[in-house]
């Protein structure tokens, strides 16, 4: 193992914590509407450094973060691939983080040269979720050969299968948010809790985008409750403990952060902590799940 234990997981940490940052600022791209502000890729109007317009430098930044996570990346599978501990219980995660940044730097390529179509942009975010989920279960196993393990018991186990189903619910609810923001259905319900005063509007259309993604909100907020409601039943791993309740904490936030976009007609600052808190909620839910399964 390398000499130092905790380099790999300290790295790790600086990698989710850019990945959140990027993801944010990828948000903040398409809600000022600087996703076309540069038309080419990977040079910006032929150049090396752009113009310095505000959209020009907010695309760029998005540009820029990303060239650092990718660089962190490399570095990351480096480090494993050069410790036999490290490669025989890290190498598939690693690769697997590997494909799935090539993927993401492609779909943000094709995001740019299509003029952001709809099915680009919901991929491009999922596949942002899948490469931060893979980079917290990398963070969680190098943690986990720096420490002593102890068996999970049969409702730990439940449990954590739980915290994966709500995971999978708060990833697909992230597709629905893109696919709601990216197809200008953001305000198609402007009121709440009714749309367009009607309980029940026909799911068709813009309405239909929106209502879909305002549903599956209800679902992840009430399955991450009845998650945390669950826990509290008897004793459990400290890391897990925390992680359940930082996502009884998160879900409520994006809930009331959710209910602030409608009603504020979609103001970049809450839609972008709307989109972070949904990425931290996803890796709060991982984080347990592991926990709880951790022998």
């Amino acid at each position: 193992m390398d000499s130092r234990p905790g380099r790999l997981r300290a790295l790790l940490s600086f990698a989710v914590v850019l990945t959140l940052v990027l993801v944010v600022w990828g948000g903040v791209v398409r809600l000022s509407g600087s996703g076309l502000a540069i038309p080419d890729w990977p040079l910006a109007e032929g150049k090396l450094l752009p113009k310095p317009h505000p959209n020009v430098l907010i695309e760029y930044g998005h540009r820029f973060l990303a060239g650092l996570v990718s660089l962190t990346t490399v570095a990351i599978a480096i480090m494993v691939f050069r410790s036999p501990a490290y490669r025989s219980r890290l190498a598939g995660l690693t690769i697997a983080l590997l494909i799935t940044l090539g993927l993401q730097v492609f779909m943000g390529a094709r995001v740019v040269l299509e003029e952001l179509p709809v099915d680009r942009v919901v991929a491009h975010l999922l596949l942002a979720f899948t490469f931060f989920g893979i980079l917290v279960t990398l963070r969680q196993r190098a943690g986990d050969m720096e420490r002593e393990g102890a068996a999970s018991s049969g409702r730990a186990r439940g449990l954590a299968r739980f915290a994966h189903v709500a995971a999978g619910f708060v990833f697909l609810q992230a597709g629905l948010g893109a696919w709601t923001s990216s197809s200008g259905a953001a305000l198609a319900c402007p009121d709440f809790p009714t749309c367009q005063g009607m309980w029940l509007p026909p799911m068709v259309g813009l309405v239909g985008i929106h209502y879909a993604h305002r549903l599956g909100g209800y679902i992840v907020f009430l399955t991450v409750l009845a998650l945390v409601l669950k826990s509290l039943s008897g004793p459990l791993p400290t890391g897990a403990r925390w992680a359940l309740r930082l996502s009884g904490i998160l879900v409520a936030i994006q809930l009331l952060l959710g209910i602030g976009n409608v009603l504020l007609r979609v103001p970049l600052p809450v839609s972008a902590a709307h989109l972070g808190t949904a990425l931290v909620l996803f890796g709060a839910l991982l984080t347990a799940a592991h926990e709880l399964r951790r022998a």
